[in-house]
C-alpha cells in the first residue's frame, strides 16, 4: 500500500500507509506534535498486511522508536494502540508486545519517555483467539487492548481539559456539602 494523506485540516494531516514510508521525508523533521499509530500486531498467523513475529517483530518495533522520534516537535507525542499476542498454539499470552514497547521506550538513540498507559475496552471484540475461546473455551473474548502515550520530554504538550467529562449528580451533591 502506498502512503497518501486521507484527511487534512489546518491543524495536520491524516496519513494511510507504511510509516517507513510516511516518516522518511526530511521534511518532517522536527514538525510533527502528535503520532498517533496502531502498528501491525504480532500475530502467529500471516496477514496480507504482511504482519511478523518474534524477533523479526521486536527488532521492527524497537527500530521505529528512533525514526518517530526525529520527526517530534520538542514537546511532541508518540500514542500507539499495540493489541494484544498470544504463544503460538497454546493458550498463553506472548510476552512479546510488551517486550516490544520495553524496547521501544529504552531504545537509546531515541530518548523516549512513557507518559502513561490507557487501556482501550471493547466488550464487543470477536472472541478470539477463537481456538481458547469458543472452541475449547478456556480463555475469555480478550476484550481490550492497550493504548501507550510516549513523549520527547518530560513535560509534552497535552491539556486533560479537553477531555474532562461533567460531574456526575452525586459527585455534584457531594461537593455542595464540603
Amino acid at each position: 500500500m502506498k502512503s497518501k494523506v486521507l484527511y487534512k485540516t489546518e491543524y495536520g494531516k491524516y496519513y494511510a500507509g507504511r510509516c517507513e514510508d510516511v516518516l522518511k521525508s526530511k521534511a518532517l523533521t522536527g514538525k510533527v506534535q502528535l503520532l498517533l499509530t496502531s502498528p501491525p500486531f504480532p500475530l502467529n498467523n500471516k496477514k496480507k498486511y504482511g504482519n511478523s513475529n518474534g524477533e523479526e517483530y521486536l527488532n521492527w518495533f524497537t527500530g521505529l522508536a528512533e525514526m518517530f522520534a526525529k520527526v517530534l516537535t520538542p514537546n511532541g507525542s508518540i500514542v500507539i494502540e499495540l493489541g494484544n499476542a498470544w504463544e503460538a498454539n497454546r493458550p498463553v499470552q506472548s510476552l512479546l508486545t510488551l517486550q516490544s514497547l520495553m524496547s521501544f521506550v529504552s531504545n537509546e538513540k531515541a530518548d523516549l519517555r512513557l507518559c502513561q498507559e490507557f487501556i482501550c475496552y471493547n466488550p464487543a471484540r470477536l472472541p478470539s483467539p477463537a481456538q481458547w475461546v469458543t472452541i475449547e473455551r478456556v480463555r475469555a473474548i480478550d476484550s481490550f487492548t492497550h493504548v501507550w502515550w510516549m513523549a520527547n520530554s518530560d513535560n509534552p504538550k497535552a491539556d486533560n481539559r479537553n477531555i474532562l467529562r461533567p460531574y456526575s449528580k452525586s459527585m455534584k451533591k457531594l461537593l455542595e456539602r464540603v
